[in-house]
């Protein structure tokens, strides 16, 4: 069974799910996909545009309500993609930006546009707050290629770090495959998430990842990182 910390699940607030019907479609695939968990992680865009907050709580109950009438064996937390502007520390300071959860992991994003020294700069300034940057879909920033560019990031801001599965299924150009080799097989990966937008080409495929995974890097490796993935509750951080 799975977590999934990366989703797109909760109708009208971005460019996820488009109703309240196709909601409830995911929440099922999902089920059915071995997802028992999943932490609600629309985009957010501080300075940007202001999230409807007010939206997001009254969609999120109805999906909750959903999920106990079904009888559904599954959970929802909440969370959030935070796209860094220089709005997020003081925005985290005040309190309006919503971790992982509960915890103090916030799931972060980049433009894939930002350089190197961009995106270390926002890390220091969300690890100086006390907070544990997720890192979402890591494959997608080309300032970051090489494995030690990786180590040197977790090791300096505690950063932690998010694959789509539907990376792991899709077939990759050569260099982005033997990065993910060498993340992969040197621990350097933390989550694998959905990232479902219920678009073509992207819903639910978290299991599906998760075998292309231990057939990849083996068995060892996959039930480490199931094991990172489902000792993360709202109750306590997460540690490495």
């Amino acid at each position: 069974m799975h977590t999934d910390v990366h989703s797109h699940v909760i109708w009208g607030v971005d460019d996820g799910a488009k109703d309240r019907a196709e909601t409830f479609r995911m929440l099922r695939e999902a089920v059915e996909d071995g997802i028992r968990t999943i932490i609600c992680t629309p985009h957010m865009m501080p300075g940007i545009y202001a999230f409807p907050e007010e939206t997001f709580q009254e969609h999120l109950r109805e999906a909750a309500e959903f999920i106990r009438k079904e009888q559904l064996p599954l959970r929802l937390l909440r969370g959030a993609e935070i796209l860094y502007t220089d709005h997020v520390p003081r925005m985290l300071m005040e309190g309006r930006i919503p971790t992982m959860a509960g915890s103090n992991l916030l799931l972060v994003e980049f433009s894939p546009a930002d350089t190197l020294s961009a995106i270390t700069n926002a890390l220091q300034r969300i690890s100086g707050l006390g907070y544990v940057p997720v890192i979402a879909h890591m494959e997608r920033y080309p300032a970051i290629r090489r494995k030690e560019q990786v180590t040197e990031i977790r090791n300096r801001f505690r950063a932690l770090v998010q694959i789509n599965a539907g990376s792991l299924i899709h077939k990759q150009p050569l260099l982005r495959r033997r990065y993910f080799d060498d993340l992969f097989r040197e621990n350097l990966v933390d989550f694998v998430a959905t990232d479902t937008h219920a678009l073509p080409g992207r819903g639910s495929c978290m299991t599906e990842g998760m075998d292309a995974l231990g057939r990849r890097y083996g068995e060892a490796v996959l039930r480490k990182l199931e094991s990172k993935q489902d000792t993360f509750t709202a109750e306590r951080e997460f540690s490495r």
